[in-house]
Formats: C-alpha cells, sequence, structure tokens
C-alpha cells in the first residue's frame, strides 16, 4: 500500500466507448451544486448561462449545441457583451424559443474596480477612493441584521424579476447560502435589505414602501458591500436605466459605472 501511495500518477487511455461513458458518469459527480439543481425545466432563475465570448459575432455554432445550453429549459442568459444580443436572437428562430432582452447599467464598487479593471476607467486616480458612506439612520428604530429564509416572500414581493413560486424558492436559497444585509423596524421585521445570487452580484435590493426615502437603502447596501468584500467577493450590481433614485444612490456611494452594459437574455421554448 505504501507503494501505491507513493507511486506517480499515470495518465488513463480511453479505449471504448465504455470507459468514455465511466469517466463522464464520474466527473459528473464532482459537478458544481449550482449545475445540479437545474433540473427544473420551468426554473429559469436556477437555469442561469453566464457567457463571455472573445470572438461573440462567431459563436452561434458554439452556443447553438445542446451540450452548452438546453434549449429546451427556461432558461437566461447573462453578460456583459451587448454584442452578443444577434447571435442569440439568431438562435431564436432554429430553436423555437421566445427570447426577451433587459439591458441595464452595471456598478462596480470602488475597490472592486479598482483590482479587476483599471484599464477601463478613464480617470485611474478615482479608484483610490474608497466607497462613499450614506447618512446616518436612527439606530433605536432600525436594526442591522442579515435575511432569515422566513424573508423570502417579503423579498419576492417587491423583486421586480420575482412574485411566483420559483422565484420565491430562489430568493430562499439564496438567503440560505449567500451573505445578506437587512435593516429590521420597530417590529423586528426587515423593512430594507440586499441579497446576493449565485453570480456572486449584489441583487434584489428593496425597502418596503412605508419606510422609503428615508436612506436606508443606501445604509444597507454600504454595509452588504462591506461584507462581501471583506469574505474576498467581487462587488457588482446593476440599474434600471429609468430607476434615477438607485443611480442617484450609487453615486452618493461612489459606485463606478461600467463602459458595459449588463444584459440579460430570459430564453423560453415556444
Amino acid at each position: 500500500m505504501d507503494y501505491l501511495a507513493k507511486a506517480p500518477a499515470k495518465m488513463l487511455h480511453l479505449r471504448s466507448p465504455h470507459m468514455l461513458q465511466m469517466l463522464e458518469n464520474s466527473l459528473r459527480k464532482q459537478l458544481p451544486e449550482s449545475l445540479k439543481e437545474m433540473a427544473d425545466d420551468l426554473d429559469t432563475y436556477t437555469n442561469t448561462y453566464q457567457i463571455y465570448s472573445k470572438d461573440p459575432k462567431n459563436c452561434q455554432e458554439f452556443l447553438g449545441t445542446s451540450d452548452v445550453i438546453n434549449w429546451k429549459q427556461h432558461f437566461q442568459i447573462q453578460s456583459t457583451q451587448s454584442s452578443l444580443n444577434e447571435v442569440i436572437q439568431g438562435l431564436s428562430v432554429p430553436k423555437l424559443v421566445k427570447v426577451k432582452r433587459t439591458q441595464r447599467i452595471l456598478y462596480m464598487m470602488p475597490q472592486t474596480a479598482k483590482k479587476l479593471v483599471p484599464f477601463l476607467m478613464p480617470d485611474a486616480e478615482s479608484l483610490h477612493c474608497q466607497p462613499g458612506r450614506p447618512r446616518g439612520i436612527n439606530q433605536e428604530m432600525f436594526k442591522l441584521s442579515s435575511l432569515n429564509v422566513i424573508h423570502a416572500a417579503l423579498v419576492d414581493k417587491f423583486w421586480q424579476f420575482g412574485g411566483n413560486v420559483r422565484s420565491q424558492r430562489y430568493i430562499e436559497r439564496c438567503i440560505q447560502i449567500f451573505p445578506s444585509s437587512c435593516l429590521l423596524g420597530p417590529d423586528g421585521t426587515p423593512v430594507s435589505w440586499a441579497l446576493m445570487d449565485q453570480t456572486g452580484e449584489m441583487r434584489m435590493a428593496g425597502t418596503v414602501p412605508d419606510y422609503r426615502a428615508q436612506g436606508l437603502i443606501s445604509h444597507v447596501i454600504y454595509t452588504q458591500t462591506l461584507a462581501m468584500d471583506e469574505l474576498g467577493y467581487p462587488v457588482y450590481n446593476h440599474a434600471d436605466r429609468a430607476n434615477k433614485i438607485i443611480q442617484k444612490m450609487s453615486h452618493t456611494l461612489q459606485h463606478v459605472p461600467m463602459p458595459c452594459d449588463w444584459n440579460q437574455w430570459n430564453c423560453e421554448p415556444l
């Protein structure tokens, strides 16, 4: 046994289809849990693909193969490359899917931009600043905390992409697995929150109507940003071009707008 433990590893030559099948079965057991969860054909939240191509205009053949994307499922594609739109729309006809595109502003937090994309910034000196601090809140009225899975229904109620059984189930998993921040109101329930999804993005931030216009979301996002940065996550988020409130908040917190967009394509089989 000692000899076998110390022997150098050898490359296994695949000599038959049976051996290839055995290798495939072995590799599938090592897949991340996020991929194993893509079993519900109607779960467009979990069935998510992040795509970046060095040749986006000529990747139609690659994306069109069933080994890359399961076109029989409801799913979404996310990318910073707007040029993928022509390819994805072109595949919608032969793949018999309906495609809805969402295009928004992509922000990075100052420290993340400084580490990852300083070459994209017109003024590198602006990246040396720390995230802007939000205005103070009534700390006697609001208590900083993290979300509990029982709060998923509340988050789902105010999430633009939510409002159904699958979206709430998806939010429950995000709360269970990833870091989140919230402010609890006088009755002990969340009045403002922000959490992270499986792509590492800060998403689903919101505030209940009765507590809006008090700077609570800025405080929560600032807190969530510090927590994610401390854990080593790159911190980024997107904002609707029509949402001037979030854009103003992003400016106050010194979030850095990226020269590329955040793009999402929701695809449904016809």
